[in-house]
């Protein structure tokens, strides 16, 4: 008898280690080198086989591969001794069985074709998701660009403004809660404050003539999206044989390059926002 932790050996009779109190077996099992490759299971041909080295390594195994049989046609899917417990665990929880005895490899295929199909459509709409997210940064338009210079510049004033009270009052001696040396610090650090807020609204007023020329301008842009980007239009545009983010792909650059010609002077970064944001409506819209 020996035990399968301590790998003591004991006369017939015992049935418990003295040592660990594990419970004894007739005989240890084999040695296992985790740097060895291991066979887990068989398959019919490489097709097959590269399907579940796919997913053997989407589930986090770093080392599989396939090895041809040696006496019959086929492939023996290997892994690293190391990882040999993980790859069976994965193996037995989608073909529903508690031992590697009752796996049928060639047989759960289709199971594991359709946990990779998943796995696919979610990390293309994470995707896809994202690509609108970051689509719709792209881009800021004159007025929001006017108003942030606008509001910045009287907030550097107004801190500057204040803070030169506060080093006046400081120095006229009324109360000191700063040395002068502090004091001449802070009045660099307000003086600072002064010139970006001025700076700040002298872009602004650069800006505010070309305000009210983009809004004229994007109306008309809105005003023929409005007109010919219909869910009709964007329903003709689709292919229904790409996947969803290549066909997202596929129809807004259509959709770019025809605003594009249609108004060629129109900011190309504002035409990839709002074609992005208007189709990607349509596509909520239709998952709905």
């Amino acid at each position: 008898m020996w035990c399968p932790v301590c790998k003591n050996e004991y006369i017939e009779g015992v049935t418990t280690c003295v040592d660990c109190g594990s419970e004894l077996v007739t005989e240890l099992p084999e040695e296992i080198d985790p740097a060895a490759p291991q066979v887990i299971g068989s398959v019919i041909n490489e097709e097959i086989g590269n399907k579940f080295i796919q997913f053997f390594r989407y589930s986090g195994l770093q080392t599989c591969g396939l090895m041809p049989k040696e006496d019959e046609e086929g492939f023996d899917i290997v892994v690293r001794g190391a990882e040999l417990d993980r790859a069976l665990t994965l193996v037995q929880t989608f073909a529903n069985v508690e031992t590697e005895d009752e796996i049928d490899y060639n047989a759960i295929l289709p199971v594991i074709e359709g946990h990779m199909e998943e796995i696919k459509q979610e990390e293309g709409k994470e995707l896809l998701s994202d690509l609108r997210n970051e689509a719709s940064t792209v881009y800021v338009n004159k007025k929001d660009k006017y108003t942030d210079l606008k509001f910045s510049g009287y907030s550097f004033i107004v801190f500057g403004v204040v803070g030169f009270i506060f080093v006046a009052i400081n120095l006229s001696g009324i109360f000191r809660l700063f040395n002068n040396f502090s004091m001449c610090v802070l009045g660099v650090v307000f003086t600072a404050f002064l010139i970006f807020g001025i700076v700040s609204l002298k872009k602004a007023s650069t800006l505010k003539g070309l305000v009210s020329e983009e809004e004229n301008v994007l109306d008309k842009v809105q005003e023929y999206m409005d007109e010919h980007f219909t869910d009709e239009y964007f329903a003709s545009l689709d292919d229904d044989t790409l996947p969803e983010e290549e066909n997202f792909f596929h129809v807004t650059e259509i959709l770019k390059a025809e605003l594009a010609e249609a108004f060629p002077l129109f900011s190309k970064g504002y035409i990839d926002q709002i074609v992005d944001e208007r189709y990607g409506e349509y596509c909520d819209r239709k998952a709905e």
